[in-house]
């Protein structure tokens, strides 16, 4: 090992993992995904969840570099403040819009 690979963090550093499928050898880079944002990233995440029309955890998650789990609980929160609402609901994901109040 050389000083410089010592120096890069776990998450620097670019893993190729190979998986068998079905008698192929296949190669892939995992992706590592933060699982709180920091602040900067909570005030993009809070206005992008302000004016979207519809948005998923999916969509936040691959957006801004998170876990789909803390996209989640994000979402769920705005909800809770009645800053966005759910449009549709499936077995496997919610797709939620911005509340529009009405005066």
């Amino acid at each position: 090992m050389n000083a410089k690979s010592r120096e890069m963090s776990g998450r620097e550093r670019k893993v190729v993992r190979k998986k068998k499928k079905f008698g192929l050898v296949v190669e892939f880079i995992p992706t590592i995904r933060d699982l709180k944002p920091d602040d900067d990233t909570k005030k993009k995440i809070d206005d992008e969840i302000k004016r979207a029309k519809g948005i998923t955890p999916a969509y936040l998650a691959y957006k801004y570099n998170i876990r789909v789990s803390t996209a989640k609980k994000i979402l769920r929160e705005a909800e809770e403040n009645n800053i966005i609402k759910i449009i549709t609901k499936s077995r496997r994901t919610i797709v939620y819009s911005a509340a529009i109040e009405s005066s």
